[in-house]
């Protein structure tokens, strides 16, 4: 009972602080550092736990001269009763530890583990920065989500980009939902067309943790105006044994109907050799944000083979 009633009181004091955007985190007097959260909630209608604290997350970061610090902590998949993963032990998963050091001529090395530089998706992985709750099959399924290494990149023009990533060691965070790697490497490309048209290239290899290994190729562009945006991403995966993922790719559409509105739809197509099942997704959502910091979002998913049509609702909020 006094977990239940700790867990209320931080979601009311998230809810109303998330009201005030610049409320977002917290800097310590007379240090770079800088605290703050996120809560994501969900509930899906085929799901037997069927409402889950999907994460709640401690955020830290800093800043002095040319260093920057990203830290990333978090508990997943929480359940009312107490039970994490189905576990009453609850696991504090480490998402992020990152240092950065800007170096001359639009160039940043970082070590730590990190977001891999990979698509669209991954470059927001927080749920409130997305426009659904739930995600496309490349992700999670084609690259992994994090890499534990070194990553360069390098500024070209005015704002395209250049990323190179290395791992050749075990990942430090914990075995999640991502693909489990102790090898990877990756490249990345990201070109702006225009202010409202961008594209991404992105390719790498990698080696599970198991020891298989497996390589991609993903290519993905987006549209993003006042009152509209278009994206999508089209990603091959191809492994040593054979099996493989021959094509994943989707095409999503947001109407920004007003400044707190929005509708998603998304369609979606994959093969996934491992799992013998090729099949069609579809998407329809609606996102509310009455302020900044807080997202409210429903979507019906519609999968044309696997027994997974399902209502999911969300609210997010970042403090």
């Amino acid at each position: 009972m006094l977990y239940k009633k700790a867990l209320l009181c931080t979601l009311l004091i998230s809810s109303v602080t998330a009201s005030d955007p610049t409320s977002y985190g917290w800097n310590i007097p007379n240090t770079p550092l800088n605290i703050g959260g996120y809560i994501d909630a969900t509930y899906e209608s085929k799901r037997e736990d069927e409402f889950m604290f999907n994460d709640i997350a401690l955020l830290f970061s800093a800043h002095k001269n040319h260093f920057d610090l990203l830290g990333e902590v978090e508990i997943s998949d929480l359940t009312l009763d107490g039970k994490s993963n189905g576990s009453r032990d609850i696991e504090i998963i480490l998402e992020r530890l990152q240092v950065s050091y800007a170096l001359e001529n639009e160039q940043i090395l970082t070590v730590g583990r990190f977001n891999s530089s990979v698509g669209y998706w991954n470059q927001a992985p927080i749920n409130i920065l997305q426009d659904t709750t739930t995600k496309p099959n490349i992700v999670k399924n084609i690259f992994p989500k994090a890499t534990t290494g070194v990553m360069y990149q390098k500024g070209i023009g005015d704002e395209d980009s250049l990323t190179l990533a290395l791992q050749y060691n075990r990942d430090i965070g914990s075995h999640d939902e991502s693909i489990v790697v102790d090898r990877h490497m990756a490249i990345a490309y990201y070109g702006v067309s225009s202010d409202e048209l961008s594209w991404r290239l992105s390719a790498g290899s990698y080696r599970e943790f198991r020891g298989d290994n497996s390589r991609y190729l993903g290519v993905g562009t987006q549209y993003d105006s006042d009152e509209f945006a278009l994206q999508g991403e089209f990603f091959i995966q191809k492994h040593d044994h054979g099996l493989s993922i021959p094509y994943s790719g989707y095409l999503q559409s947001v109407w920004h109907f007003t400044d707190k509105h929005d509708s998603v739809l998304r369609l979606e197509r994959y093969k996934d050799e491992f799992l013998d099942v090729s099949e069609i997704i579809f998407l329809l959502g609606y996102v509310y944000r009455p302020w900044e910091r807080f997202a409210l979002k429903g979507e019906y998913i519609y999968h044309s083979k696997l027994p997974l049509n399902r209502f999911v609702y969300s609210f997010s909020v970042m403090f």
